[in-house]
């Protein structure tokens, strides 16, 4: 009898026990289930961070790539955008010599260049003046954003016209701006005038239109300016260097050295400035219309 209750008792025991354990093992599937679905959640919280902070490198790469382009082809446009401005300083301290045709397929000649006139009262000669203007009109057209080229830079030089012209043919200039300044027997003769080919040129009359617009926009604009005496735009094909240009090209005479009040107000600073600004803002204009 006491054998058969040990029995049962162990019998109870081992059922209270396996019970146990099985409640146990449910309960720890159960948590591994819980943890392994946070897990998840977890790692796909994780992927989507990733991916959108990847996306987002790749974006601001992208945009820094774009602004990069952006501004490379600005520069590239800004360069192609350029305009070209031959300046040719007239005459030279050292004169070119012999002889060339006065226009291409010529037989006509011409001295290759000449020493210019000189102020009746300065004593300035003409080469020295014009390069004075010259490098001062380089400077405020650059600062305008033009490309600006001269045929010359020193008074020591010797260039002939063709030689000028075709520094300005070379480059496919947009104006072929020639500074000069007038002289005559008459003291009295004042004021600017502008030169260029006529509409019958046998050299260059295909550029006659831009030629003859480009000599009226800077006349205009000079004498606006600086408040001189207008003259006229001179239309000949006299001028070697104008027949030789295969670009639009004037003449531009500033005033006369042999009238004693002009030779003197275009050595002064303030005048030239108002000439160098006249002149600029005349190729302001022409370049506003081609």
């Amino acid at each position: 009898m006491k054998k058969m209750k040990r029995a049962i008792y162990l019998f109870v025991i081992l059922f209270i026990l396996c019970g146990c354990t099985q409640k146990v093992h449910v309960k720890t599937i159960s948590e591994n289930r819980e943890i392994t679905k946070e897990q998840k959640t977890k790692n796909k919280k994780d992927h989507k961070k990733t991916k959108a902070q990847t996306e987002e490198a790749e974006e601001k790469v992208n945009s820094a790539t774009a602004d990069t382009t952006s501004d490379s082809d600005q520069e590239s446009q800004n360069v192609m955008d350029k305009r070209i401005i031959v300046l040719d300083p007239g005459h030279s301290a050292v004169v070119a010599t012999g002889m060339e045709p006065i226009g291409p397929g010529a037989s006509e000649q011409k001295a290759a260049d000449a020493s210019g006139t000189s102020g009746v009262l300065s004593g300035v000669p003409e080469y020295e003046l014009t390069l004075n203007v010259s490098l001062q009109l380089k400077e405020v057209l650059e600062q305008r954003g033009y490309q600006v080229i001269m045929t010359r830079e020193s008074n020591d030089v010797p260039i002939s016209c063709i030689q000028r012209a075709e520094v300005a043919n070379n480059a496919n200039a947009d104006a072929y701006v020639r500074i000069h300044a007038n002289g005559s027997e008459n003291s009295s003769a004042k004021g600017a005038m502008t030169i260029c080919t006529t509409s019958n040129s046998p050299y260059n009359s295909a550029i006659y239109g831009e030629s003859k617009a480009l000599s009226e926009a800077i006349l205009d604009k000079y004498c606006e300016v600086t408040g001189c005496n207008k003259e006229y735009v001179w239309e000949t094909d006299t001028m070697s260097g104008n027949n030789w240009s295969q670009v639009p090209v004037t003449i531009v005479e500033m005033g006369y050295m042999t009238n004693p009040e002009e030779d003197v107000l275009m050595q002064t600073a303030e005048y030239q400035q108002k000439m160098v600004q006249g002149i600029a803002d005349g190729i302001d204009a022409y370049m506003g219309n081609y």
